[in-house]
Formats: C-alpha cells, structure tokens, sequence
C-alpha cells in the first residue's frame, strides 16, 4: 500500500506533533483571516513547543505575546482573535454533551425513547415542554402592549386582556354589554386601534407609516355585501355610507397615533407571504381583494429579503418616535386558506409561505438582538400540541393557544404567576348547553330501558 503514509488520523493522541497537522491548522487560522504576520508568528511556536492540546497552546501562546509584544493593538487583535476561537474550539467539543438535563432540553429532540429508558431525568415530552432556551422578562402587569397580524395575533391580544394585562384600546369596538370573558374568538378588541387583521408585512408597515403622519391612504373603499370596507384594514364596524367612512378615516388616525406611542411593547405576528398590491400607488391591501376590481390590483409573493427590508422599515420609524419601543415577532401556525400560485398546491404554498416568514423573523431578530425577539408560537402550535387544530384544521384550538401563551409567560412576563392559564373553549356554552338537553332528552329512555 504505497500511499498509506499519505493518510491523516484526525483523531491521533499526539496530533500536534504531527508537521501535517500544524499546516492543516495555519491554514484554517488563515481562512479564518488572521493576518500572515500571526499565522508565521504561530508557526514558528508550533515548530519551537509541542502543546498537548488547543487549549494549552491557547494559553501559553497568550503568554508569550504579552511577554514579548509591547504593541497593545497588534496584541489586542491577536488575542481577540484566538480568544473567539478558543470559545469555537469549546463548543465543537461540548455542545452536544448532556451536561444536565437542563442542557439536554434544549439541545436534544424530545421524546428520545432511548433517553426515556436508560437515563430517565433527562427525557422530555414534546407536549409537554416550552420551547425556550432564555428569558425576556420585558412585560408586567403595567407594560403598554399593541399587538398586530394575522388571525392568530387576534389569540394573543384576547389572552393578553383576558388575563388582565395592560393592553392597549384606544380605539374600542366592544359593545357595552359584551363581558370580556367571551372575547376569546370574538372580532373584537383584536388590536390597539381598529386596524383588524393584517396579514403581510408590507400592511403591517403602511400601519404604521399611517401612524406617525408618513402616509395618508386614498378615499378608497370596496364593498361587501353592501356594506362598505377600508381595503387598507379590516376593521368592524363596516360602514353603511362614505360618510361613515370618511369621518371614521379621521378618527382612526388620531387613534392610530395615540396607540402606537402609547406601547412599550408590540408584537408583530407574521401571517403569509402572497399579497396585493394597487398598480397605481404600490400600496398593498388587507384585505380580500375579490370585490375590488381587478385590473387595478397585481400579485407579489413576498421573498425573504422583501419581508426583511419590510420590518426594518418599521422597527426604524417606529424607533424614531417611540426610542424605547421593544418587539416581539412571531409567525403564525394558520395555513394559507387559498393560494394565488399557478404551481403551488396550496399546502406547498403554506409550507413556502411559512418557510419564508419564519427565515425573514430570524434575521430581523440577528440584526437588532438588544430589543427584538423571537417567540416560537410556530414551533409550538406545529410540534408541540398533539391536536392543536379545530375541526377546519387551519384554526388553532384553545388547548393550543394555552400552550402558545405559558410559553410567552416564560419568555416575557416577569411573574409568570400573573398569567392566566386557563384554555379557553369559545362554544363552551354551547356545549354545555347541548349536553343538559340531550340529558333530559335521554331521560325518559332510559327510565323505559331499564324499569
């Protein structure tokens, strides 16, 4: 076997020994961009000492360059840079060892079988645990809260009131006998001012554009079984004359402002990404667009990089007016009821959709970390509920939704004992209602059956 000297045991004990492993290793300090000066400088160590270990090499290498350099920046660099890789060379070692079960639960798929059997305190159940690894406790009784998004933003904002938080109405649309107990799955109350449910981002920006006097959107209207809607936001009540419009446009934007200030937190739940636009202006709607005539509208699949620059838009002016303003993202489990794709079954549109929202939510999450984050109501509702769906399966149910809300508990409320739990079933009293019927329904049956 003539080329058997040529093969490379990554694994060998006295590895730093080796002349290969040495050019191996100031190669990859050199694709990593340390400057050909310190790649020499480390090279002449290696040749001259043989560390058992990174990690010895880490240290005493450290040692003599504080020892024999007395240029602090050329030091500093140097050391910064092996420090950062010393914290690499760490967790290429550590980060799959199971420490503890705490570790474990983070790091490790739950529900491992093998885990379950032979070492017990380390298992967990996936409809069991919170998916988290830290806490943001960002949120007290007396925090402001807005909240705005798609249909399961609508879950968040009644849960929030329900357990009762400081979320923010400006712009009420409960009806006076309305107990807020039944709010759950109700139209109402779904977000600070009557903007309704804003499914894309581009929406959920000219929200706020709208806000702060950026925007001020056209006397336009569509109708809807004869009543008539703002295409920009879909608030209740609907309007019976453009009267009624016109004076609730001007109301709206003195609320709008007035609920934007007012929040220390707002949550942005990311619904899909297939949206329309108005050929003329470039605004998008909130809308349905099927009652609008369709020569004036055009479709976008929003890429990621659209949703991205979408959510910068808004975190800079809403950060202009509001410095201290936080924001929490999401993206919401609801699949797409229809899809607009001529390629895409609308399950595979789903799956892009969500794909997109969710990869979009991370980066906007990377770029401003001190102040933005990330609650995986996703994750939780997709992999986390063994049902979570109502009998349409695009809802999700209460159960669900209680999980998705201890999970928020834990990420962002500062005592998670203030928060209610309590799933809430909006046909409850139906239900209950129904059972007592047909209970005296099968009374005089039974009493038949068995007298």
């Amino acid at each position: 076997m003539k080329n058997i000297e040529l093969v490379k045991n990554l694994s060998k004990k006295n590895i730093w020994n080796e002349e290969w492993f040495k050019k191996m290793f100031i190669l990859g300090l050199k694709k990593d961009g340390l400057s050909s000066y310190w790649c020499n400088e480390i090279k002449n160590y290696l040749n001259d000492n043989v560390p058992t270990s990174f990690k010895e090499f880490h240290s005493k290498f450290k040692i003599k360059i504080n020892k024999n350099y007395s240029e602090d920046n050329l030091k500093k660099d140097v050391i910064k840079f092996l420090d950062n890789l010393s914290e690499q060379v760490e967790n290429n070692e550590f980060c799959y060892l199971r420490k503890d079960p705490a570790k474990t639960r983070v790091i490790q798929w739950p529900n491992n079988q093998y885990t379950k059997v032979g070492n017990p305190d380390h298992y967990f159940n996936i409809y069991e645990d919170v998916f988290y690894r830290e806490r943001f406790p960002i949120i007290n009784k007396k925090t402001a809260v807005g909240s705005a998004g798609s249909c399961f933003a609508r879950a968040i904002a009644h849960q929030l009131q329900r357990s009762g938080f400081n979320y923010v109405i400006e712009e009420d649309d409960l009806p006076k006998d309305f107990k807020i107990e039944k709010l759950t799955n109700s139209p109402y109350r779904v977000s600070p001012a009557r903007v309704g449910n804003l499914f894309n981002t581009p929406s959920m920006r000219q929200m706020v554009e709208r806000g702060f006097g950026y925007w001020e959107p056209e006397y336009i209207v569509a109708e809807n079984n004869g009543e008539i809607c703002d295409p920009f936001r879909t608030s209740n009540p609907l309007y019976k004359d453009y009267k009624g419009f016109i004076e609730d446009y001007k109301n709206h934007n003195i609320a709008l402002k007035n609920a934007l200030l007012k929040c220390d937190v707002f949550i942005l739940t990311l619904g899909l990404t297939e949206a329309w636009f108005f050929a003329h202006s470039e605004k998008y709607t909130s809308v349905s667009p099927h009652k609008i005539e369709p020569s004036l509208l055009r479709q976008k699949n929003l890429s990621v990089e659209d949703n991205i620059k979408e959510l910068e838009k808004i975190y800079a002016i809403y950060k202009k007016h509001k410095p201290n303003i936080k924001f929490i993202i999401s993206v919401s489990p609801i699949p797409l009821n229809k899809t607009f794709s001529k390629k895409n079954h609308v399950v595979s549109a789903t799956c892009l959709s969500k794909s997109i929202l969710r990869v979009a939510a991370n980066e906007f999450v990377k770029n401003h970390s001190e102040d933005v984050f990330y609650l995986p109501s996703y994750e939780t509702v997709m992999y986390g509920c063994e049902n979570p769906w109502e009998a349409n399966k695009r809802h999700v149910n209460p159960e669900a939704v209680k999980r998705v809300m201890q999970l928020f508990a834990h990420m962002f409320v500062e005592n998670i004992e203030d928060f209610q739990f309590s799933s809430i079933d909006p046909m409850a009293e139906v239900k209950s209602s129904l059972k007592i019927k047909l209970k005296n329904l099968l009374r005089p049956i039974k009493r038949k059956l068995f007298t």
